[in-house]
């Protein structure tokens, strides 16, 4: 018994110990060491009987104490707003590029019109204060040849209102023969010399004539007044291009006698007697490049002349756009307006008339002629429609003023209202786009640039000019 009770003495202590007690120990002797005492940095004791108090380190957030952000300040990205908290003068810096950049944004109107294209040179920095970063305009061109009306309908379409003593003012016909005498004559001399030898339609305060009109001495001496392409932006943000007479004997007589200006406009390989033409192909050609809506005036039905140059500038055209894009050729719209009409124009078997024969010379034009800008869509006229004239045009109707005969019926609405129904039909026009991208006004600007120098250095004029008799 004694040798069974030593043995398991020696079993229980030696060869089976309590393991659990073993490892509280080893864990004690790990913990609790002098060397390896756990000593926190602070007391958080203190902190627990203070209660709600918080740690000093601890600051309000910035936000809170910070004063509301400046238009300036929210403009800015925010990694400026980041080296602005670095570096405190920064901020000035934002500040003022911001307050210069709202400098430019003041709208400036234009009282007259200002040179756009002149001497085959597009001048860029003369409208470039007037344009904005807006995408919502529109532009017109307007074609014709010499004694139209082209600047005399673009002075209606300016005016806010068109009343008798506008017409009055803008229509202004020669003295008669028979009041050619002495007292007349100083009378008309005493007037120039009190407006400065100035045109009669430009010297009252009340009425503004925005674009050149010809004057009775223009006429006399063969020639224009209306050279290159003049520009004007109303209010509504519609560009208006008023361009040179083409097909003009005083066109051709200016650059016979100006050989430098003639090397400037067009190629020095154009024969000299076709320099004109030539030059008046690659002003319309750029108008059907830049233009939503191109105007196409004439004062008499139907000129076939004329008719042949709208389609040889459509033919010559060339196509303007960029390697990385698809090819896209953009034409306009196309309004056929006949200035100076009489009585029966307006009737419904002559307007009918005068359609068949446009659609059947426009029937391969690639120009929007369909675009209901025309008088004939029953809109302005009840006789005129689409029952009594077919499918309609973009043919419009001004009659010719007579002041003597203003307050006679003559079948057809005063002139007053048919510009503000032109003016309105030009405005609620679809603007297709003249690239793949949206230009804003100050891109168009140096779109027409790029547009300008292709048509100068297309080779399609120079070889048609060839061609010709």
């Amino acid at each position: 018994m004694s040798d069974s009770n030593e043995r398991g003495k020696f079993y229980n202590k030696k060869r089976y110990p309590n393991h659990r007690q073993s490892e509280n120990n080893a864990f004690g002797s790990r913990c609790f060491n002098s060397k390896n005492i756990y000593k926190p940095d602070k007391d958080f004791s203190k902190d627990s009987d203070k209660g709600e108090a918080k740690p000093k380190s601890i600051k309000q957030p910035t936000l809170l104490l910070k004063a509301p952000e400046r238009a300036e300040e929210r403009s800015a990205s925010p990694k400026q707003k980041d080296d602005a908290k670095s570096d405190p003068s920064q901020i000035t810096i934002v500040t003022n590029t911001s307050h210069e950049h709202a400098s430019h944004t003041i709208i400036k109107s234009m009282s007259k019109s200002i040179k756009l294209l002149e001497d085959g040179n597009l001048l860029s920095e003369n409208i470039q204060d007037y344009l904005l970063e807006n995408n919502d305009f529109l532009v017109v061109g307007f074609i014709g040849k010499q004694g139209v009306g082209k600047s005399t309908i673009l002075n209606l379409l300016t005016s806010d209102a068109v009343c008798e003593e506008f017409k009055q003012f803008i229509f202004q016909t020669p003295k008669s023969k028979d009041e050619d005498n002495l007292e007349s004559n100083i009378k008309i001399l005493n007037e120039a010399f009190q407006s400065g030898f100035k045109p009669f339609n430009e010297q009252k305060d009340n009425f503004k004539a925005i674009f050149h009109q010809q004057q009775i001495e223009h006429v006399d001496g063969n020639l224009h007044t209306t050279s290159g392409i003049d520009i004007f932006i109303t209010k509504n943000r519609m560009i208006l291009l008023d361009c040179q007479p083409v097909l003009s004997c005083s066109i051709l007589d200016e650059l016979m006698r100006c050989e430098s200006k003639r090397a400037n406009v067009i190629s020095e390989f154009s024969p000299l007697e076709n320099s004109g033409e030539i030059q008046g192909l690659q002003l319309t050609a750029f108008l059907m490049s830049v233009c939503h809506v191109l105007v196409a005036v004439n004062d008499w039905f139907f000129d076939t002349n004329f008719i042949r140059f709208l389609q040889t500038a459509e033919m010559l055209k060339p196509t303007i756009s960029n390697p990385d894009e698809d090819f896209v050729d953009y034409f306009p719209h196309l309004v056929l307006l006949q200035n100076k009409a009489q009585m029966e124009d307006f009737t419904p078997a002559r307007f009918k008339q005068m359609q068949k024969v446009y659609k059947n010379v426009f029937s391969t034009t690639k120009m929007h002629l369909e675009s209901g800008l025309g008088i004939g869509n029953g809109r302005i006229m009840n006789t005129l429609c689409a029952e009594s004239s077919e499918a309609p045009i973009n043919l419009f109707l001004l009659p010719e003023y007579n002041e003597k005969t203003e307050g006679i019926f003559k079948g057809h609405p005063p002139l007053e209202e048919l510009i503000s129904k032109l003016r309105a039909g030009l405005m609620s026009s679809t603007k297709y786009p003249l690239t793949h991208v949206q230009l804003s006004e100050k891109n168009w600007l140096v779109y027409s640039a790029k547009v300008w120098d292709h048509v100068k250095k297309s080779s399609f004029f120079v070889e048609y000019s060839k061609l010709m008799p």
